[in-house]
């Protein structure tokens, strides 16, 4: 999920007024638009997710608890090449059938949300993303709601953190 270092995603801003949010579908290349913006260092990250939560109906306990596990923590080095031209593939999925709605990055927040279909999927997967971001680090919380057989919705709670450690190894030097 982030292999090439920087999870990058949106929350939907909804507002407290009394007729429905316009809401603004956007094309790869406009959220690619949004990504030009970003300075990103290059360097050795260290990137880690996590599950916080997971619902559906009839979820056994013990399967909640599976799903949750321990976090993941990765490492990995992101080039200058990389990191002067971020694009839609440093959001959390590469998949060609996802749409993207209110995504924007700025003042170092970003907001949005993705929805993504597949044929592995029983229906669509729509997360929503918020969080914070700059040169160095990142810090994102995501809302995924997938549909599942006979109308049954799971809801997955994730958090996505990074930080950049320093300049990469040398090649052939052991990452730590």
């Amino acid at each position: 999920m982030m292999k090439r270092g920087l999870v990058l995603a949106a929350l939907l801003c909804l507002t407290g007024c009394e007729d429905e949010p316009e809401v603004r579908n956007m094309s790869v290349n406009e959220v690619a638009a949004e990504l030009a913006n970003v300075q990103i260092r290059p360097g050795l990250w260290e990137s880690t997710s996590e599950v916080l939560n997971v619902t559906a109906p009839n979820l056994p306990r013990e399967v909640q608890n599976r799903m949750k596990g321990p976090s993941t923590t990765t490492r990995h080095c992101i080039t200058a090449e990389q990191a002067s031209r971020p694009d839609a593939n440093f959001l959390a999925t590469r998949q060609e059938n996802c749409t993207y709605r209110d995504f924007s990055m700025r003042d170092g927040r970003m907001q949005g949300t993705m929805t993504c279909s597949s044929g592995d999927m029983p229906g669509e997967a729509t997360a929503a993303m918020s969080g914070q971001y700059g040169p160095e680090s990142y810090d994102m919380r995501m809302r995924m709601e997938m549909e599942g057989p006979a109308d049954s919705t799971m809801t997955i709670e994730t958090r996505a953190s990074g930080r950049r450690l320093g300049e990469c190894p040398a090649e052939g030097e052991a990452e730590q």
